[in-house]
């Protein structure tokens, strides 16, 4: 395991990395987080990106940008020195810092970089693919990243207690929107189907895009029903970890013939590799 982290731009022992009990993160739940992997190297991958997103959702939450690309790179680059790890899972969560005033107020801002090991799905659950259920349920805040997670824990318990990967949330309408910790996406003929309406912006997703229709799909940003998912001829998750891992069991619905498709694993590798070369490229320029 990893064992340093970064508290307000000091890497530290994972013994000395805490945060004063009067944090608002920890008092009321006020947050917003990120979520990214690196690559060999020790490379981030879509740095710019996952911030531009951080700040988005920070702003709904009172705090303003207060630390730099260049920040980050410096201490994943001691992390790594120190861990001796080239490819971590690391989170940054933003707070508004310690409570000093009415129910809200805060500051200065906290931040915290937590790097582990990957631990990235195995190679049987990419070449086998795994299992969702849905759930009917909304999440607070659905286009920003928030640390608010209580629905989406309902969720995940349901999903495990049914020995699923991810659960996917279902709206007071009856549409799916997005999994508790990734975006979703339906192959149906040609055609590559996912929602845009109250779910995340994915940085995945949209990295896929132009690599799925390069090689001939079509892309359709529409509304789905759980009808939409049980009938598709591929599903797939997609994250920053996870990078593209196809679903192929529904609710107990099999999905075409309950393996992974030829979609998914040109895509998926494609992927990858893509990854790879613009963490290396991003590194070169910054």
């Amino acid at each position: 395991m990893i064992d340093h982290f970064a508290v307000n731009g000091r890497v530290v022992p994972a013994a000395e990395a805490t945060v004063s009990v009067l944090d608002l993160g920890f008092l009321r739940g006020v947050g917003a987080f990120e979520t990214l992997r690196t690559y060999g190297g020790g490379h981030p991958h879509a740095l710019p990106e996952h911030l531009r997103r951080l700040w988005d959702s920070a702003h709904a939450v009172g705090i303003a940008p207060f630390f730099t690309e260049a920040d980050v790179r410096r201490l994943l680059a001691e992390i790594r020195r120190r861990s001796g790890h080239d490819e971590l899972r690391c989170n940054f969560v933003v707070t508004p810092g310690p409570h000093v005033s009415g129910i809200f107020g805060g500051g200065p801002p906290t931040w915290v970089m937590i790097c582990r090991d990957l631990h990235p799905p195995t190679a049987e659950q990419y070449a086998n693919g795994v299992a969702a259920i849905t759930f009917e349920a909304t999440r607070h805040l659905p286009t920003l990243k928030t640390t608010n997670y209580i629905t989406g824990t309902v969720g995940i318990q349901r999903a495990e207690a049914a020995g699923a990967h991810e659960a996917f949330y279902v709206d007071a309408q009856g549409y799916v929107t997005e999994g508790v910790t990734s975006n979703i996406l339906a192959v149906q003929g040609n055609r590559l189907l996912t929602p845009t309406e109250d779910c995340l912006p994915g940085i995945t997703k949209a990295g896929i895009r132009p690599i799925a229709e390069s090689l001939g799909l079509t892309w359709y940003e529409r509304r789905l029903t759980r009808d939409d998912l049980y009938t598709a001829d591929e599903i797939w998750i997609t994250s920053a970890v996870r990078e593209l891992l196809p679903v192929v069991k529904v609710d107990d619905r099999v999905i075409a013939d309950g393996r992974p498709g030829r979609w998914a694993r040109a895509i998926g590798a494609t992927y990858h590799a893509a990854c790879v070369a613009e963490a290396r490229r991003d590194a070169g320029v910054a």
